[in-house]
C-alpha cells in the first residue's frame, strides 16, 4: 500500500507496531440512505467535506506525531497524545485525549465514549452523544453508517393496565379514565395514535380524547386532536392527584373548571435530549390551533372527610353563595365557540446543583359567538391576546442549603378576556393565608421565593428540611383592581428530590383586609415552565 508518512501509530490489535497510514489508502465510508436525524446529518456533512483519514482499528497517536487532516474513527478506540490539525468524528467508538493532546477543530462523538484530560486542548466545540444508536457495517468493501431504530411496543396501555389515577373534583365528582397508545413505527413518519375515555360519576357522562401524531424527524412532531374534557387554567398550582386528595380529605379544590369540546392541530419542535450528566439545555417550540365549544359547569355537593366553610370572596367575580349546600361554587364562563391560536417556547437547563427553566407563550382568542345563524347575537366581542410567562428554578448552594424561585404571569395585551381564560389564586400552593380561590381575574401575577436548610439528608437528594418562603400574587381586571396579597410561611418538610410534603405556619394577607396567621399542610412538586395552552409533549420522541 502506497502511503505518505503522517506519524507513528501503534495498533493495539496487532501489538505495538509503528506504521504509516494515509487517507488515500483508507476504506470508503458512506451513509446508508438519506440523512434522517441530526446524527446522520452531522455524518453526511463530515463525509461531504472530505479531507479526512479513517481509523478503523484501535490506534495510538504518540506525543510527537501530527495528523494534518480530519480524522474519522469508526468502531475503534483512539488514544491521542499528539496533535490533530482538523476535526475528529467518532462513530460507535471511543476517544481518549491524553495529557498535552491537541485537536485544533471540533470533536463529535456519536454512540461511543469520550474521555478527556484537563491538560488536553480542543480548539473547537465538543459534542458528546453516547446514546446515539448509530452503527457501522461493512458493505461491498465499504463502510456503511446507519442508525438503529429503537424498538417500541406497537401497543401500550397507560398507567396500570390502562387505568388512570382517579380524579376527584367539585364539578364532576369522581372521574375514572382508561387510555392507550398505538404505534406504527414501520410506516413513514412513525405515526402513533393516543386515545382515552373517561366516565364522570357526577353527571354520569362519558368524555374522551384522541390524538394522532407523525414524526417527520427525530425533533419534529405534527399532530391532530379531538377531545371533550373538563378543563382548567389553574393546573400549575399543584398536581391533579394531590388536588383530588385535598378535596377528599379537607374539602379543598384549588381549581376552577369549564367543559370544552376541541378540534385542533399542533406542531412541536424540540432540541436533542442530552445525556443526564451533560450540562446542556433543552428547549421546545410549539404551535397549536383549535376550535373550542366552551360550556360553564356547576359545582356539586361533593363529600369530604372534613368539610370546610365556604370561601370569602375578595372580588365581585366570585358569586355569592345562596344554597348552603353549594359551599364552593364554580364560576361561570362565557359559553360558546372560539378559535384559539397558541405559540409557546420553553427552555430548561440541569446541572449538578439544580435546574432552571422558563417559558413564554402567546394565546390569540377569536370569539366566534353569534357568527352562526343558529347562535343568539353576542352582546360583546371577547376576542383577545393573552401573554403568559413562567420561571421555575431550584439550586443547592455550595454550603449545602437550597433556594428556589417560581413565578408566573398572565397579562392581557389586547381585547377583553373570556371567562374560560381567567386565572385563580388563593390558599396553600399560592398565597396560603388567603382563602382558597378567593382571587380570580383575567390577568394574574404570582411569585414565591423559598430557602431550605437540611436537618437530615442532602439538599440535592432529599431528607428533612427547615424552610422559609415568601409569596405574593394578585388576580385583577374586569372591574377588579390590582391588589397584591402577600404571605410569609415557614416550617418543616420531608423531601425526595423535588417532591416535598410540608407543614408549617403562614402569616399574611386576609380576604377581609388586615392579616391573619394559619397552620397549613401542603404537597409541593416541581412546577414546569411550559405555558398552559401549549400542546402536551409527544410520546414518540
Amino acid at each position: 500500500m502506497a502511503a505518505t508518512a503522517v506519524g507513528r501509530r501503534v495498533f493495539l490489535a496487532t501489538a505495538t507496531l509503528a506504521v504509516s497510514v494515509s487517507a488515500a489508502g483508507a476504506q470508503d465510508v458512506r451513509l446508508a440512505g438519506d440523512p434522517r436525524n441530526d446524527a446522520e446529518r452531522a455524518v453526511q456533512m463530515f463525509l461531504d467535506r472530505g479531507g479526512y483519514e479513517v481509523w478503523a482499528r484501535d490506534t495510538v497517536l504518540a506525543r510527537d506525531d501530527v495528523v494534518t487532516s480530519h480524522v474519522l474513527v469508526v468502531e475503534a478506540t483512539a488514544r491521542v497524545s499528539g496533535r490533530i490539525e482538523g476535526d475528529v468524528l467518532v462513530i460507535d467508538g471511543d476517544l481518549f485525549l491524553r495529557t498535552r493532546a491537541r485537536v485544533t477543530g471540533d470533536i463529535v462523538v456519536l454512540g461511543g465514549g469520550f474521555y478527556d484530560s484537563d491538560l488536553a486542548e480542543v480548539g473547537g466545540d465538543i459534542t458528546y452523544r453516547p446514546n446515539e444508536r448509530i452503527r457501522v457495517r461493512p458493505t461491498g468493501g465499504e463502510l456503511e453508517v446507519f442508525s438503529e431504530e429503537a424498538e417500541r411496543d406497537p401497543f401500550e396501555l397507560d398507567g396500570t393496565w390502562g387505568f388512570h389515577i382517579p380524579v376527584y373534583q367539585r364539578v364532576d365528582a369522581v372521574t375514572l379514565g382508561w387510555g392507550a397508545i398505538a404505534r406504527f413505527d414501520r410506516a413513514a413518519g412513525r405515526p402513533d395514535l393516543e386515545g382515552s375515555v373517561r366516565y364522570l360519576t357526577g353527571p354520569g357522562d362519558i368524555e374522551g380524547s384522541l390524538r394522532s401524531s407523525i414524526y417527520p424527524s427525530e425533533r419534529l412532531r405534527l399532530g391532530v386532536s379531538a377531545s371533550r374534557a373538563t378543563r382548567t387554567m389553574d393546573g400549575w398550582i399543584r398536581p391533579t392527584w394531590y388536588n383530588s386528595l385535598s378535596l377528599l380529605v379537607a374539602d379543598d379544590d384549588a381549581f376552577d373548571y369549564y367543559r370544552g369540546d376541541r378540534l385542533g392541530v399542533e406542531a412541536e419542535w424540540r432540541s436533542v435530549e442530552p445525556p443526564i450528566w451533560e450540562d446542556a439545555p433543552t428547549w421546545t417550540v410549539s404551535f397549536a390551533g383549535f376550535w373550542e365549544d366552551a360550556e360553564s359547569l356547576e359545582a356539586r355537593d361533593t363529600w369530604a372527610i372534613f368539610e370546610s366553610d365556604p370561601p370569602l370572596p375578595s372580588n365581585p367575580s366570585i358569586p355569592e353563595i345562596v344554597d348552603p349546600a353549594d359551599r364552593h361554587p364554580n364560576p361561570s364562563i362565557d359559553d360558546g365557540e372560539n378559535l384559539t391560536l397558541s405559540a409557546a417556547f420553553d427552555w430548561m437547563k440541569r446541572g449538578e446543583s439544580g435546574r432552571t427553566a422558563f417559558g413564554v407563550g402567546l394565546h390569540l382568542f377569536s370569539d366566534l359567538r353569534g357568527q352562526s345563524a343558529n347562535d343568539p347575537p353576542s352582546p360583546d366581542d371577547l376576542s383577545h391576546l393573552l401573554a403568559e410567562g413562567r420561571l421555575s428554578t431550584r439550586h443547592a448552594t455550595s454550603w449545602g442549603h437550597a433556594w428556589e424561585v417560581f413565578a408566573i404571569a398572565r397579562v392581557k395585551l389586547a381585547g377583553d378576556v373570556a371567562g374560560q381564560r381567567y386565572s385563580t389564586l388563593g390558599g396553600p400552593g399560592t398565597v396560603a393565608t388567603m382563602p382558597l380561590r378567593s382571587m380570580r381575574g383575567p390577568e394574574m401575577v404570582y411569585a414565591d421565593v423559598g430557602y431550605a436548610v437540611p436537618v437530615l439528608g442532602m439538599a440535592t437528594l432529599g431528607g428533612l428540611d427547615v424552610f422559609a418562603r415568601a409569596s405574593a400574587g394578585s388576580a385583577w381586571g374586569a372591574g377588579v383592581p390590582f391588589r397584591l396579597e402577600e404571605a410569609l410561611s415557614g416550617g418543616i418538610d420531608i423531601r425526595l428530590w423535588e417532591f416535598a410534603m410540608e407543614t408549617g405556619v403562614a402569616f399574611g394577607s386576609a380576604a377581609e383586609g388586615g392579616t391573619r396567621t394559619i397552620w397549613y399542610f401542603d404537597v409541593r412538586t416541581r412546577r414546569g415552565a411550559r405555558p398552559t395552552l401549549a400542546p402536551a409533549p409527544g410520546r414518540g420522541f
